[in-house]
């Protein structure tokens, strides 16, 4: 079985989470209301509602996907700025250009989350920990912003250890403490794993990713499909690796909806038709490729972009759909579905006919 903890006891992983991001931005041009509660997001007239609340605002109630309405009646003296995404958009190409000194291996989660694999770097002697110090003092310094992170050997796990020390803060995951972490992580922290989900796991008795055991597949796979493999590879540390090479590749289709998406049937729909004309690709590579993955994406109301995969050797309905409800499921309150995409990891025949000829 792929990535294992052992396995992934040689990688390192950072990922970089800003801190209120969208109002942080705003308040370097209104440092005046810096020690005052502010929220970014449309107007309570236009039953607007909060994209982010800087933690002034938060300590009231106020939070991500809020009606302004309401965030109004619980902080009267919430200060709501517009959205201006040029602006933060602006600022996430200044992070992308800061994280690269350190690493080409940048992936943009959102455009104030980011994970960066530093396997291998020479900087800092090759501490993953000193280069999370070193990015989140160079973002401060030099556009005047706090971020946090996590480091640890996988990618999901280092998400996961950003949000442990939150706002402008570290922590740190080495290999040798990834079972224990785990083994006391509720696994409601587990990505993937929403109020459906949960709901699911608390009836199978797991609370803990330690109650998620390997007798809990069957039952598992029974509730939740392929997702429930997936929550058991998360609680147990199994993270696959990126595969490289360049007989290895992707080929998707991605379609940005004519008017944002809030029902999952419609999203379930529009996959049945992207997933059409992905077959025609398919069938344009001819017989020398094997389907390896399947993957979904979907890019919200707020641009933030969550993908997942499973493996599969054919595009599955079955499989593509049980992903997509896991993205919905997971997603914020508030946010509606503005592209959806889908795609599969295809890897060349002849690879495989070489390795048969090989004593394993």
């Amino acid at each position: 079985m792929a990535g294992t903890t052992a396995g992934a006891s040689e990688r390192k992983f950072i990922y970089i989470d800003m801190d209120s991001f969208f109002v942080s931005v705003e308040l370097l041009d209104a440092p005046h209301l810096s020690h005052c509660p502010v929220a970014v997001g449309g107007t309570a007239a236009e039953r607007g509602v909060i994209s982010t609340a800087n933690y002034i605002a938060r300590k009231f109630g106020v939070k991500s996907g809020m009606a302004t309405a309401t965030a109004h009646r619980l902080c009267p003296d919430l200060v709501l700025l517009p959205t201006r995404f040029e602006a933060y958009e602006a600022i996430t190409r200044k992070l992308d250009e800061i994280f690269r000194r350190y690493t080409d291996k940048v992936e943009f989660q959102s455009l104030d989350e980011a994970a960066l694999e530093v396997t291998g770097q020479a900087c800092f002697n090759g501490s993953a920990t000193h280069i999370a110090a070193h990015i989140r003092a160079t973002v401060q310094q030099e556009l005047g912003l706090t971020a946090s992170a996590g480091v640890a050997p996988l990618k999901y796990l280092a998400k996961i250890a950003s949000e442990m020390r939150k706002p402008n803060g570290m922590f740190v995951i080495t290999p040798s403490q990834v079972r224990g972490f785990l083994d006391e992580l509720d696994v409601r922290k587990i990505p993937g794993v929403g109020p459906k989900t949960y709901a699911v796991l608390e009836n199978l008795g797991c609370r803990q990713c330690k109650d998620v055991t390997e007798d809990k597949i069957p039952a598992l796979m029974r509730y939740l499909g392929v997702h429930g493999f997936y929550v058991w590879e998360r609680c147990q540390g199994i993270e696959e690796a990126d595969e490289g090479g360049s007989d290895i590749k992707s080929v998707g289709i991605e379609r940005t909806l004519p008017s944002d998406c809030d029902a999952l049937c419609d999203c379930l729909e529009e996959l049945d038709r992207l997933s059409q004309g992905l077959r025609e690709r398919i069938a344009d590579m001819g017989d020398d490729y094997l389907i390896t993955k399947n993957l979904v994406k979907l890019k919200f109301s707020d641009f933030s972009i969550s993908t997942t995969e499973a493996s599969a050797n054919r595009l599955c309905t079955h499989t593509v759909q049980s992903l997509c409800r896991l993205l919905w499921d997971t997603r914020r309150e508030g946010r509606s579905v503005r592209l959806i995409g889908l795609s599969v990891k295809v890897r060349r025949k002849v690879l495989d006919d070489i390795q048969m000829a090989f004593p394993w």
